[in-house]
C-alpha cells in the first residue's frame, strides 16, 4: 500500500460515528483507488459520498440492500464496503481487474446486492427486492441524468401502485451528467412536481451535509411509505478543482478522468484538512512528504496509437455530411466516446443530443427517417439491447437508418460486462432487412459509409471498435469493400483457411495463420455471402471460423448459412468464439486472453485441430 495512501479499516473504526470524518476517509480511498487504476469516475463518486457514507455507517442495517443505480459511483460504494470491513481495503487496488471489484458494482463483490452499470434499471430491481422481502429496507441511489431513462418512471409508478414502503429512492441531483449540465441535455424543470404527480412522498436534503442526510434518511426509513429523496449535491464535491454544480457545455473535466500524480497529491492535501485523527493525519502528512511513497504507475495498460474503426467512422461521417445535407447524427450522451465532437461542432443543427434515453433516441430517429432524413444513430453496441424493439419497429417501416455500435467486441475491457458487447451481431442479424457490417480496416469504414449513403436501401448496423489495432496486416490486394464478399489478407493455395472479422481478430489470426501456413480472410459482410466467394471457399479442406462474438448468430452462422443457401456442403468447419460473460480488465488484450482468442492461444488451437 506504499504507492497510494489508503485509510485502514481500523482507522475507520476509530472514527466511530463521526460521519464527516468517515466521509473524508471514503473520499481519500476513492481517489486512491481511481488514481491507482488510472481509470474511474471521480465526479460521480464524490457527489454521492455523504449519501453512501450515511447509509453504510449509520442508517442501514447489514441485511438491507443498497443499490447504486448511478453505477459510475461504484468506487465510493467499494470504499464504504472496505471501511466497514466487508471487503479488504487492499481490494481497492484491484479495481477494474479480474477477480477484483468490477468497473460498475457487481454481485461478485461481497455486499453488493445487484449488478449495475446499465442506467435506468436499478429502481425497478429495487422494487423487486423490496416486494420480495418486505421485512428489509432497500435503498436506491439514482443520478439525475439517469432519470432520462424511461424505465425509472415505470418504477415510480410501481412504487405507488404497490405501496412499497420499505424502498427509499434517493436522487443524487448534482446537475452535471458526463461533461455537461443536465439542463443542457434533457432538463426536468420541476422534478419535485413530477414525482409528486406519481403520488409519492418527496423529501429534499442538502446531499453533501452528512448530518442533514442522516436526519432525512431516518425519517423516511421509519415512515414506511413510498418516498423519493432529492439530494442536492455537487459533482466532485470535497475537492475544489473537481467540484462543479454547473459547467459550460462539454466543460466538466472530471467525469471519467483519473488524477495524475500531482493532481492526486493536491486532492489529498485538500482532504487532509478534514482529517481529525492524529494517526491518520501523521501518516498522510508523511506520505505527502514522500516518506513512504514510491512512484505510482497506474495499473492500466498503454493505449494504442493506431486509429480505431470508431474514430474513422466519426471522421468519415463529417466528410459525408458536408455534401449530404440530409445526414443527422443522433447521440445518447456519449458524444466524446463515440467520436462525434467534430460533427457536433461543424453541424450543430444536425447533431441531435437525446441524453441517456436510447429507446427515445431510436424511435425519434425513426421519425426523422419517415420524414426523408438520413439518421445515423450512435451509442455503445451494448446499449442497443435496451432499444432493440424500437430498432425492430423502425425496420418494419422500411426506412433507411444507420445504427453505429461503438465500443463493441473485446478490445475495451475496463468497463465490465454491462458495457461489453459480444452478442450485437446476432441481435441485429435477426431483424429482417437489416444489413450488418463489421469492418477490420479504417479504409473499409470509409467505403462502407459511402456505400450505405449511396446504395443501401434499408437499415444497417455497423460494429465499431474503441481501440485501434497495431500491426494489422493489410490485404495483399489492398483494402476493398464489396457487399457479400470477404477480403483475403494473407496466403493463397493453402489447404486450410481462417475466416474472421474485425481489426483485432484479424491481427491475432494473422499470427496463427502465418505460423501454420494458412490463408486468412477478413469478412465484413454479415449477410448471405455471394456465390463466387462461397465457391472459392470450397477448395479448402478445413475452415477455421474465429470470432469475438458469442457462438450463436455470428460469423459461423453467416458461413454455414451461405453454403446452405447455395445447396453446397461446406468443408470441415472448426469454430471458436466468446463463451461467457466478460469482466473488467485493465490489460488491453486481457479479454482476448481470457477467452483464448489472442495470438498465442489461437496458434495452439489451430495446431491441435490440424494434428492428424
Amino acid at each position: 500500500m506504499d504507492d497510494v495512501f489508503l485509510v485502514t479499516t481500523d482507522e475507520y473504526r476509530a472514527a466511530g460515528d463521526d460521519l464527516r470524518e468517515l466521509a473524508t476517509y471514503n473520499r481519500i480511498n476513492t481517489l486512491s483507488c481511481i488514481h491507482n487504476a488510472g481509470r474511474g469516475w471521480i465526479g460521480a463518486c464524490l457527489s454521492a459520498t455523504e449519501l453512501l457514507t450515511t447509509l453504510y455507517f449509520d442508517v442501514a442495517d447489514e441485511e438491507d440492500a443498497i443499490v447504486l443505480g448511478k453505477g459510475h459511483a461504484a468506487v465510493m460504494q467499494y470504499a464504504c464496503l472496505a471501511g466497514t470491513g466487508r471487503i479488504p481495503v487492499e481490494d481497492l487496488l484491484r479495481y477494474k481487474q479480474p477477480g477484483g471489484p468490477q468497473a460498475h458494482t457487481d454481485i461478485s463483490t461481497d455486499g453488493i446486492a445487484a449488478n449495475t452499470g446499465s442506467l435506468g434499471q436499478a429502481l425497478s430491481k429495487c422494487c423487486g427486492l423490496a416486494m420480495a422481502r418486505p421485512e428489509r429496507m432497500v435503498y436506491a441511489i439514482l443520478g439525475d441524468g439517469e432519470l432520462q431513462e424511461g424505465q425509472c418512471f415505470e418504477a415510480l409508478q410501481t412504487m405507488h401502485a404497490r405501496g412499497i414502503g420499505n424502498l427509499v429512492a434517493v436522487v443524487d441531483r448534482n446537475g452535471v451528467q458526463s461533461d455537461s449540465d443536465v439542463a443542457d441535455i434533457k432538463e426536468i424543470p420541476d422534478l419535485e412536481a413530477v414525482i409528486r404527480g406519481f403520488g409519492l412522498r418527496i423529501e429534499g436534503v442538502e446531499g453533501n451535509d452528512a448530518e442533514a442526510v442522516r436526519a432525512v434518511l431516518y425519517a423516511v426509513r421509519d415512515a414506511r411509505e413510498p418516498v423519493v429523496v432529492i439530494a442536492d449535491t455537487v459533482k466532485g464535491a470535497g475537492v475544489s478543482f473537481m467540484a462543479a454544480s454547473s459547467v459550460e457545455r462539454r466543460g466538466y473535466a472530471w467525469h471519467g478522468k483519473a488524477p495524475d500524480a500531482s493532481e492526486y497529491a493536491a486532492a489529498l492535501r485538500e482532504l487532509r484538512a478534514g482529517v481529525q485523527s492524529k494517526a491518520v493525519w501523521d501518516r498522510l502528512d508523511a506520505y505527502l512528504a514522500g516518506a513512504s511513497r514510491t512512484a505510482t504507475t497506474p495499473a492500466t495498460g498503454a493505449r494504442s496509437a493506431a486509429v480505431s474503426t470508431g474514430a474513422a467512422f466519426g471522421d468519415e461521417l463529417v466528410r459525408i455530411a458536408r455534401t449530404r445535407f440530409d445526414v443527422h447524427a443522433f447521440d445518447a450522451d456519449l458524444e466524446k466516446p463515440c467520436k462525434l465532437g467534430a460533427f457536433a461542432a461543424e453541424f450543430a443543427t444536425r447533431f441531435v443530443e437525446m441524453g441517456i434515453s436510447e429507446q427515445d433516441m431510436v424511435s425519434c430517429a425513426g421519425g426523422y427517417a419517415l420524414s426523408g432524413k438520413l439518421p445515423v444513430v450512435n451509442t455503445y453496441g451494448s446499449f442497443f439491447k435496451r432499444a432493440y424493439e424500437q430498432v425492430y419497429v423502425n425496420a418494419t417501416e422500411g426506412t433507411k437508418i444507420l445504427y453505429a455500435g461503438h465500443y463493441s467486441g473485446l478490445c475495451y475491457g475496463p468497463d465490465g460486462k454491462t458495457h461489453s458487447s459480444t452478442g450485437d451481431l446476432a441481435m441485429m442479424r435477426a431483424i429482417p432487412g437489416m444489413t450488418v457490417l463489421y469492418p477490420a480496416y479504417v479504409d473499409e469504414v470509409r467505403a462502407m459509409l459511402e456505400w450505405f449513403v449511396e446504395s443501401c436501401d434499408g437499415p444497417a448496423y455497423i460494429r465499431l471498435h474503441r481501440r485501434g489495432a497495431e500491426d494489422l496486416p493489410a490485404p495483399e490486394g489492398g483494402v476493398t469493400f464489396r457487399p457479400g464478399r470477404g477480403v483475403r489478407v494473407t496466403g493463397g493455395g493453402a489447404r486450410a483457411a481462417i475466416l474472421t472479422s474485425g481489426p483485432h481478430m484479424t491481427r491475432f489470426c494473422a499470427v496463427a495463420a502465418g505460423r501454420h501456413d494458412l490463408d486468412l480472410y477478413a469478412i465484413p459482410w454479415y449477410g448471405a455471402l455471394d456465390r463466387a466467394f462461397v465457391r472459392g471457399l470450397r477448395g479448402y479442406e478445413t475452415l477455421f471460423v474465429i470470432e469475438e462474438h458469442v457462438g450463436a448468430g455470428g460469423l459461423l452462422d453467416v458461413v454455414a448459412g451461405s453454403f446452405a443457401a447455395l445447396g453446397l456442403i461446406p468443408p470441415r468447419l472448426v469454430h471458436k468464439a466468446v463463451d461467457g460473460f466478460t469482466h473488467s480488465t485493465l490489460e488491453p488484450d486481457g479479454l482476448y486472453e481470457h477467452f483464448g482468442l489472442d495470438a498465442e492461444a489461437l496458434t495452439r488451437f489451430v495446431a491441435e485441430r490440424l494434428a492428424p
